[in-house]
């Protein structure tokens, strides 16, 4: 599910996961299979965000490598993970 930046000011007060990504990242676009995969079965969703697309907001965010994936609860980052990750990892994750 891709989300705007209008979309994830309304949602970063709640849980939110996201993950970074580009067009050009292969890992990315492995990644992206596995989460869309399993995002039906999550307890929160995964969004994706092109960093390419929202270079201000990556900058904001320190986004140095994708994919990245971020949780925020209640505005604020409590993890990130960078690199391609399993089924598992990302269900825990997202828990």
């Amino acid at each position: 599910m891709i989300i705007t930046k209008e979309l994830f000011k309304e949602k970063i007060n709640d849980i939110l996961i996201v993950q970074f990504s580009a067009t050009w990242c292969g890992p990315c676009k492995s990644l992206s299979k596995t989460i869309e995969a399993i995002n039906a079965d999550l307890a929160n969703p995964i969004y994706k965000m092109d960093i390419d697309d929202h270079q201000e907001l990556a900058s904001t965010l320190n986004i140095r490598s994708v994919p990245a994936l971020i949780r925020f609860e209640n505005g604020n980052e409590v993890n990130r993970i960078i690199g391609n990750r399993s089924a598992d990892v990302l269900k825990k994750f997202a828990s």
